[in-house]
């Protein structure tokens, strides 16, 4: 048997979709296709073999194709229709696609007949031991056209001009027309025998007599085939459309004389269905029958013995639609805040205007040259990869100063240098607004703004948004609603939405993103944007009692739903890069921490189901971006991250770079946790106990010491770096220092040194600009 992968199939099935189906597994009986939502469900099979995942997908397939959903749907739920007419139009309907989808893969037919022949011997159909000739039309004709055509069965000629109809089925309004048709006469046919029948059942269909033995027990099976085997072919009527290679249906009216015999003696007997009897007038009442498909009914029931029990159910989480005007506050509105808070504080005497505008210089003084420095790296970085791909080409001009040469040398055009255009950069920075980003977030401020201004100098559109999930914050950056309820602060969360939930969808919790600087900012709005940003930087250092400059209340701290913020940024990512016409995104996120657990979809119930990639087969899924993929558990637990990561690089073409901040007192724990080599392997697994190279943390402890970063290969990231946090984060110059005599070596390692310290110290942008200009 051919190998195959699950993923394999579900890729050949969209490809003969033509389109970018959804492909769901699902622990259910039969696959099935959703044509209102073009989703194709496949069942969990044990001992699946390629042939009947063919058989499922291309079935499934034609009804993507040729199966109309809105004429499906209405009769679906047409209530007039009887319980069972849905299993008539289903299998002429079947007839109708499997032929169309054939005819557009005809490798597809050698697949079908050896799915269903394999069927047919599990005995799927429940026919094994009943006599396919002596059940009803839907009966047979359902096996007939299962088989591609190819089964031996007996039919009358009335029925044989309704299988040549069902042969020549091309639209939907004929599958209408010819189920109409079909159903009736199967009325009519039970009709018949319900009338005359004053036999009782055994378990498989067959009469038995008054003694209570079956009167079908003495009956040759192989016999009565030997003689329709004779009577093969002598029936014009019966001839199919179909290629020769199929075998012919047997017409019952053949005149062969034993058949005849037979049938006349089962029609008395009510041993069996006389397909050539015409149709006639009986004092029975045939309205309330509702005739049944039983090789259809056999079908569903023993597909459940083909689940397989073991296998991990599946979960698809869809992602859900943010809604970003309950999510982002302005920059505009985020420094009006901050600066009524430190207006505040300079009419109460906290500090005096000279001091701002001292604080403000300093930090220009010592940034502004050594950004002028890297700006001036950069364009260098950029010219030197756009030289690496220059390429040198004729201009079809001559080169008048060549000419002398052409007897010997035929190259005398002028020659033109092409030089790539390079590509446009954007940016998006999250900054983690947790209340463990306290000791680190003053630091963080300082490389925040130096970063930004670099994308200044260097023309580089950005947005800088801190996340968090603060009610009080968000009822603070909407004045509006505190009106609304006096409790405002407390229960605001449940005043807005921060993503559309709908049955199905991520259950992901209310988020914040508050906007702090943005390239579109004028000069004068940056200024201003700089001070307050100086300002706060200036409130996160130093102890509580010792800080002369507050927080203000809209700046408070809380959790790192760095999931939700990584959905609600696709949104913004996607317009930002449409909006600026920019080639390549970037997102950075600076953090300190795990994101808070994403583990549960909505249901129908408006309430959630919880999921573990550990027990589960979780598959998460953007179907407005036709995004599906696996999330696999990992050692960390944080795998529905990672996922949410991929499916952001994926559905936005950016690039994530992560900075992680270590603090001193946990370094060689988060070490241990969050360093993955260059094979993205991880030292730590948090869910089994595995030996850990102790020393190995040490020497990655003392480089991270000596460097002020690590560089990692975390999964969901492009670029990750381990980056010392407290006062390392401070970008601060120190001095040349040059020891003993002074000479130009010694002046050449302290500059180089010197240099070296300031890039350590401003590792944010330094790691950011070799990432992009790479």
């Amino acid at each position: 048997m051919t190998a195959f992968t699950v993923e394999q199939k579900s890729q050949l099935a969209k490809l003969m979709a033509t389109e970018n189906l959804t492909i769901q597994h699902s622990k259910i009986h039969t696959a099935k296709f959703d044509p209102m939502k073009r989703v194709l469900y496949l069942p969990i099979w044990k001992d699946m073999t390629s042939f009947m995942y063919d058989l499922l997908g291309g079935h499934e397939v034609g009804h993507a194709l040729y199966t109309p959903a809105d004429g499906w749907h209405d009769v679906a739920t047409d209530k007039t229709k009887p319980k069972s007419y849905k299993s008539f139009l289903n299998v002429v309907e079947d007839a109708r696609i499997e032929k169309k989808v054939i005819r557009k893969y005809p490798g597809l037919k050698s697949s079908f007949r050896k799915a269903y022949a394999e069927l047919n011997d599990r005995d799927f159909f429940g026919i094994q031991y009943r006599n396919i000739n002596h059940m009803s039309f839907i009966d047979r004709l359902n096996i007939y056209t299962k088989s591609q055509y190819s089964e031996s069965i007996n039919f009358s000629v009335e029925e044989m001009q309704m299988i040549g109809e069902v042969q020549m089925l091309e639209t939907w309004e004929d599958v209408l027309r010819v189920t109409e048709k079909i159903y009736g006469y199967c009325k009519n046919e039970q009709s018949e025998l319900a009338a005359g029948d004053d036999f009782e059942y055994d378990i498989e269909g067959n009469p038995i007599d008054e003694d209570g033995t079956d009167s079908e027990s003495d009956y040759d099976y192989d016999d009565e085939i030997e003689n329709g085997d004779d009577s093969e072919g002598e029936n014009s009527d019966g001839k199919s459309d179909e290629p020769t290679d199929e075998k012919p249906a047997k017409g019952s009216d053949s005149g062969n004389d034993s058949d005849s015999e037979t049938d006349e003696d089962s029609e008395e007997s009510g041993n069996k269905i006389n397909h050539n009897k015409e149709s006639k007038e009986s004092n029975f009442d045939s309205d309330g029958l509702d005739p049944t498909c039983i090789t259809d009914d056999n079908y569903r029931r023993n597909e459940l013995s083909l689940l397989d029990e073991k296998c991990k159910p599946y979960v698809y989480a869809n992602m859900p639609t943010p809604i970003l005007s309950n999510i982002i506050t302005p920059a505009k509105r985020v420094q009006e805040l901050m600066a009524e808070s430190f207006t505040a504080q300079v009419e109460a005497g906290y500090i005096t205007e000279a001091k701002i505008n001292s604080l403000v210089q300093e930090f220009r003084n010592r940034n502004e040259r050594y950004i002028a420095l890297l700006a001036k790296e950069f364009e260098m970085r950029k010219a030197a990869k756009a030289f690496s791909k220059a390429k040198q080409s004729d201009t079809g001009d001559v080169d008048v100063n060549k000419l002398a040469s052409y007897r010997f040398d035929d190259n005398i055009f002028r020659k033109i240098m092409q030089v790539p255009k390079g590509k446009s950069h954007g940016l998006i920075l999250l900054l983690d607004y947790s209340g463990s980003m306290s000791d680190n977030m003053a630091g963080s401020i300082e490389q925040i703004l130096v970063l930004s201004m670099f994308c200044r100098k260097v023309n580089i559109p950005f947005h800088v948004y801190a996340f968090s999930n603060d009610s009080s914050i968000w009822a603070i950056d909407n004045p509006k609603t505190l009106d609304a309820s006096p409790s405002i602060l407390r229960n605001s969360m449940n005043f807005r939405q921060s993503f559309i939930c709908q049955a199905g969808e991520l259950k992901l919790e209310n988020i914040c993103l508050r906007e702090y600087l943005n390239s579109k900012m004028t000069n004068a709005e940056f200024t201003k944007a700089l001070r307050n940003m100086v300002l706060l930087k200036k409130s996160y250092e130093g102890g509580r009692y010792t800080r002369y400059i507050q927080r203000p209340n809209s700046e408070r701290l809380s959790n790192t739903p760095l999931t939700e913020a990584l959905i609600a940024t696709q949104a913004i990512m996607k317009n930002f890069k449409r909006s600026n016409n920019l080639d390549i995104t970037n997102l950075v996120i600076i953090h300190d921490g795990d994101a808070d657990a994403t583990n549960a979809v909505t249901n129908e119930q408006d309430g959630y189901n919880w999921f573990s990639p550990v027990y589960e087969n979780v598959i998460l899924q953007d179907s407005k971006m036709k995004y599906q993929k696996q999330v696999k558990a990992n050692n960390l637990g944080n795998e529905m991250f990672v996922s949410v990561a991929e499916w952001f690089t994926t559905t936005t073409n950016s690039k994530i770079f992560g900075f992680f901040i270590v603090s001193s007192q946990r370094s060689k724990n988060i070490i241990r946790q969050y360093y993955y080599d260059e094979n993205r392997k991880s030292l730590y697994n948090k869910r089994s106990d595995v030996h850990i190279d102790h020393e190995f943390i040490k020497q990655l402890k003392r480089k991270l010491d000596t460097q002020k970063f690590l560089q990692s290969f975390n999964p969901g990231y492009d670029s990750f770096f381990l980056i010392s946090g407290g006062s390392d984060l401070m970008a601060s110059d120190g001095e040349l220092e040059i020891d003993g005599k002074f000479t130009a070596s010694k002046l050449k390692n302290a500059f180089m040194k010197f240099n070296k310290g300031k890039q350590i110290n401003r590792v944010l942008v330094s790691k950011f600009i070799q990432g992009i200009a790479a």
